[in-house]
């Protein structure tokens, strides 16, 4: 089996909850395109747009946020995001990550929703030599005690 390699110098992990956060979520990949070329890690519904030039778009499954209950993961679907959803939303992570040698991982939030895939990615960075920089947008954006032990390297 061959390892795909990815050129992108960023990681860009970003997950809209909402249908209305998707277009802050496209605004800032653009944005980190000053700074290199991006492999967005979407964790949203499919978009229906194309990536700002320099992005390059790789789907995960798709997560979403409960209208009727805030704070509960649904997946694309509507069902609530079981563990063998989890397992094969954070292998999608992890196996982007691994064919990549990316400088910087930008992460949009980390709430203790998706720890579950942070976590191994953010052990899995950190055991890089040179290990990427992780950053988290917005800056201050609260991430919980679990990873922020593995932010801001």
């Amino acid at each position: 089996m061959t390892l795909v390699q990815y050129p992108q110098p960023i990681l860009f992990r970003a997950q809209p909850m909402r249908p209305g956060d998707v277009s802050a979520r496209l605004d800032q990949a653009e944005m980190l395109t000053r700074e290199g070329a991006v492999m967005l890690a979407w964790g949203g519904l499919p978009l229906t747009i194309t990536p700002p030039p320099g992005v390059t778009l790789t789907p995960l499954p798709g997560a979403q946020e409960s209208a009727e209950v805030p704070g509960l993961m649904l997946d694309a679907d509507g069902h609530v995001a079981n563990q063998s959803w989890k397992k094969r939303r954070a292998a999608a992570l992890l196996a982007l990550f691994a064919g990549m040698r990316p400088r910087l991982i930008m992460l949009d939030g980390a709430p203790s929703l998706f720890r579950f895939e942070l976590r191994p990615l953010l052990e899995m960075a950190r055991r890089r030599d040179p290990a990427p920089a992780v950053r988290v947008w917005p800056a201050g954006a609260v991430i919980g005690l679990e990873l922020a032990g593995l932010v801001g390297r």
